[in-house]
């Protein structure tokens, strides 16, 4: 697998994304430590065939190993290489953006659960209560900002970015084969 993954010029972490499965379980693999899940290992299979056919195609730039890829083919690759690079590091900044919401919303909750408890304890009427409405309504406002429709577009988005690298790891698998 490293052979044909490191001619492929990609790393674990590329191989990992194109084959469905993590970069450990990619480098477990290759120290001969541990198998591939059974849908990785399909894929790795049809993406090995297609390296060897490649391989035995004629093709005047293998014959050539020390010939470049294409100014085009470069400059593509080069793109591809940074709309991976920035697909990442947005993953990166929503994936920190969802936790930062998930806990700020578990907390809300309780905030809430315990205003109303003492709201329930607290005469109907007096001061006490009007200041518990008051944060009450304050801690339902927070709430709506990090409300379950909230975490599912930030999922959504991190979804997008997935296949984004993804696509982009297939591009640049494309490029190099036919370089």
């Amino acid at each position: 697998m490293k052979k044909i993954r490191k001619h492929l010029n990609l790393s674990q972490q590329e191989l990992a994304l194109l084959l469905n499965t993590s970069r450990s379980a990619i480098a477990m693999y290759e120290k001969g430590l541990r198998d591939l899940p059974a849908a990785a290992a399909l894929k790795w299979m049809q993406l090995q065939l297609q390296w060897q056919q490649d391989q035995r195609k004629p093709n005047l730039l293998r014959l050539h190993q020390s010939a470049h890829l294409t100014v085009q083919q470069e400059q593509s690759l080069m793109l591809l290489n940074a709309q991976e690079q920035r697909a990442a590091a947005r993953t990166v900044t929503i994936t920190q953006q969802l936790s930062v919401l998930e806990k700020r919303h578990r907390l809300l909750l309780q905030k809430l659960y315990f205003l109303k408890e003492l709201l329930a304890e607290s005469p109907a009427h007096s001061r006490h209560a009007a200041l518990l409405k008051n944060r009450m309504q304050h801690t339902l406002i927070s709430l709506a900002e990090c409300s379950p429709a909230c975490r599912q577009l930030l999922a959504f988005q991190l979804q997008v970015l997935t296949a984004r690298q993804k696509a982009a790891l297939a591009g640049k698998v494309i490029l190099l084969q036919q370089g």
